[in-house]
């Protein structure tokens, strides 16, 4: 790290003194002349057949310029690889509580307001689908009447969208082999994103009939391809720009409202802003997916695992928008933190009247690692073996198999050893002086994480400016603090400070096509387009040096803004001079750059929580959290440190508090952030991250992704910790504290190991 200028060091992001001053620009900011105000009339029921629409009366309301019913919307079935879904209802049904059925555009909030209340609309209430174990059992009315109808996945079955199996290994002999088998049943809730900025877009319709789209997003080409598909266009005629993005966690990256203020705008001929409400964002947005899975192992008696069997049911909500991908493609984190050589997982995916499911910050990635990590906690305490030295003795080593594939440099016991080392494992957990003797019990809980750590496609261009400075251009979203991680490394490339170098995403029209900003991707991927825009524009940087300087290109290097002879350092040309000098020798200077999709770069991560229980209020206060993970080569430590400590965070609210409960009808209840609850700043514990270089092959200055990884095992983390407090296991989240009440009840009562599940 000592041997770089810029890469690896802790520098302030690029775009924090705008945020900071608040002249950011997000999506509710872009101003337009003549523009009108869109609202969205939302169903109020979770199933429903729509007997009849009336909107006459709101279209002779003063001031309202467009309304859009399924009478007059387009004929189109959209939804990407499952087209399930249709304009406002037109295919006659409602399937979830805050689905669209008509939407306007007026001159005033108050005239949209007033038309939105004149719109009859007659329902006739339909059963809704709440148990995603019911719908998957086949139990009650099929969400979509017609699903014989649509392009579903493998084993499709009326509210059973796709079904996957994988296996390595022979199970049915692993099991054979094992002195114990352990089986135990977990569950997880709808859960939101919780963004600060609820989704917000203005749109504009030009005489041409091409929409430009203003809008907060983590993906401008994934929104484009929306919009073309709803609006049964070519991309050519529809332009995004993507604004400064107040949060999205993975939620923002398909079109919500985006398509319905292209469709007003074009329908009024005048440019519309449509923005959520809170309680509209709340619960008509994708949630993370709910997730009940069964987990049934076989272990020696020393310890080794020898046979893994996991069932897991995924309730994807009313529409099957990317439903077989966001199943099959998490499964392989059943056993990848583990070297068990015989494993078989049955994973679907189900339909039922819930909002559309959608990837939340680690899609599946806290579901799976709660299950799995507190189950090990489990079997240890079965074994009489202590937890973490379970999972030293099954630890995934380098070159072992998993359902992920072979990694030949997996890095799980280092992290996990570094996370029992700086959680002092073994050792007694610091109290709080005031939680002394006042029936509080300490714990200290640890569990491990996965992360495959995918890549997507990318381009980039890099200009030398006529004054030296570097511009970097990426059709990526600065979501996370990327632009910086990108300048940096554009930066070392040429030889200039970070001041000298800016990123700008640009949009739909004018940047180069790029990895949406998800998946702990960005950073990786846009790197290595943008390392191979430094090369090409290098060479024709040094062409010309070569030229001025008289020298040979292998014999110059860049530093200090210029291009020197290294056999000669008095001898240099400035980056500025050759900028200057370019167009009439060769032009101006651009370098391009693409990568392929590149193959996963696995990323583990190991995280200790220490917890104090009031045995008789249920109360838990998280003490202390600490993650290691391998982050590879951190291109902005105080970055990659800030991602890892608000994944920690966030994992305490799935732990402890966040959940989306639905009534006997399957609406969600709670309207906002004020029902739903978050970690606060008085909620917050000690947090440490523990940043481990290993670096990657293939990637820039060998990095790995890191926004995801660290939320995977905070939640179990912090349940086995409880365990650890009370002796008691808990199976499902968020733990409030009457479940903490039941699991002490059932120790006092004898029941305990009856509710930790069959053990032989």
């Amino acid at each position: 790290m000592t041997d770089y200028q810029v890469a690896g060091k802790e520098l302030s992001r690029i775009d924090a003194p705008d945020k900071v001053a608040g002249s950011a620009r997000f999506a509710a900011d872009v101003p337009a002349a003549r523009r009108l105000y869109g609202l969205v009339l939302r169903s109020p029921h979770a199933h429903a057949k729509v007997l009849s629409v009336d909107a006459r009366r709101a279209e002779k309301i003063p001031g309202v310029r467009a309304v859009v019913t399924r009478e007059n919307a387009p004929d189109i079935r959209f939804g990407g690889n499952v087209k399930d879904q249709s304009w406002f209802a037109s295919d006659g049904f409602v399937r979830y509580a805050g689905e669209p059925v008509a939407a306007v555009a007026a001159e005033t909030i108050d005239a949209a307001r007033a038309a939105l209340d004149a719109i009859k609309v007659e329902y006739e209430v339909l059963e809704a689908v709440v148990s995603a174990l019911d719908s998957r059992a086949g139990k009650g009315p099929a969400v979509h009447e017609n699903w014989r109808e649509l392009t579903l996945g493998p084993g499709a079955n009326k509210n059973l969208i796709a079904e996957f199996e994988k296996e390595m290994g022979d199970v049915a002999s692993g099991f054979a082999e094992a002195d114990h088998i352990f089986e135990h049943s977990f569950s997880t809730p709808f859960t939101h994103a919780a963004y600060i900025e609820p989704h917000a877009c203005s749109a504009e319709a030009g005489a041409d009939g091409k929409i430009t789209i203003w809008t907060t997003t983590q993906d401008a080409w994934a929104i484009r391809a929306d919009v073309a598909e709803t609006m049964g266009l070519p991309a050519t005629k529809v332009r995004v720009i993507p604004t400064e993005i107040g949060g999205g966690f993975g939620a923002k990256i398909r079109g919500t409202i985006e398509p319905i203020a292209a469709l007003l705008a074009l329908r009024s001929g005048r440019p519309v802003q449509l923005e959520m409400t809170r309680e509209e964002d709340h619960n008509g947005v994708g949630p993370r997916h709910p997730h009940f899975i069964t987990i049934r192992t076989g272990v020696k008696s020393d310890g080794t695992m020898v046979a893994r069997e996991m069932d897991v049911t995924m309730d994807h909500g009313a529409y099957g928008r990317n439903a077989p991908f966001q199943c099959s493609s998490k499964m392989v984190m059943g056993s990848s933190s583990y070297r068990i050589p015989n494993v078989k997982i049955h994973a679907c995916t189900v339909y039922t009247n819930a909002p559309i499911c959608g990837p939340v910050r680690a899609p599946s990635g806290p579901q799976y690692h709660f299950a799995t990590e507190v189950h090990m906690d489990i079997v240890a305490r079965e074994l009489g073996i202590d937890p973490l030295e379970l999972r030293r003795r099954n630890g995934l080593r380098p070159g072992d198999q998993t359902l992920a594939g072979k990694e030949p440099n997996a890095s799980m016991l280092t992290v996990l050893d570094r996370a029992a080392e700086e959680g002092n494992w073994g050792g007694a957990v610091p109290s709080n002086g005031e939680l002394e003797g006042s029936g509080w019990k300490l714990g200290r809980g640890i569990a491990c994480g996965f992360w495959a750590g995918p890549g997507e496609a990318s381009s980039c261009s890099i200009r030398l400016n006529t004054d030296g400075t570097v511009q970097v251009v990426a059709g990526t979203v600065n979501l996370t603090g990327m632009s910086t991680s990108i300048c940096q490394l554009a930066a070392e490339q040429f030889g200039v400070g970070l001041e000298d170098v800016s990123y700008t995403n640009g949009d739909t029209d004018s940047a180069p096509e790029s990895t949406a900003a998800s998946g702990s991707k960005a950073t990786r991927s846009v790197g290595m387009a943008a390392m191979n825009a430094a090369k090409d524009l290098q060479e024709k940087i040094l062409s010309i040096a070569a030229i001025k300087l008289e020298a040979d290109e292998g014999d110059l290097i860049f530093e200090d803004g210029k291009v020197k002879v290294a056999s000669a350092p008095d001898r240099f040309i400035t980056l500025a001079k050759i900028a200057s000098e370019a167009p009439a020798i060769s032009g101006f200077l651009i370098g391009q750059g693409e990568t392929a999709k590149p193959p996963p770069c696995p990323i583990h991560t190991a995280q200790v929580a220490e917890v104090a229980v009031n045995q008789d209020l249920g109360e838990v206060r998280v003490l202390r959290l600490i993650c290691a993970q391998d982050v590879g080569f951190a291109i902005n430590p105080l970055s990659v440190a800030g991602q890892i400590e608000g994944a920690m965070i966030q994992g305490l609210g799935l732990a402890l508090m966040e959940e989306q409960p639905r009534t006997r009808e399957g609406n969600l209840l709670g309207e906002s952030l004020h029902e739903y609850l978050l970690p606060t700043s008085l909620d917050m514990p000690e947090l440490k991250a523990v940043l481990m270089d290993n670096p990657a092959e293939g990637t820039p200055f060998g990095m790995r992704g890191v926004g995801e990884p660290p939320i995977v095992a905070t939640a179990a983390a912090i349940v086995n910790a409880i365990h650890d407090a009370v002796g008691a296991p808990l199976f499902s989240i968020p733990v409030g504290p009457h479940h903490v009440r039941e699991a002490i009840a059932g120790i006092r009562n004898g029941s305990a190991r009856a509710l930790a599940g069959a053990a032989s």
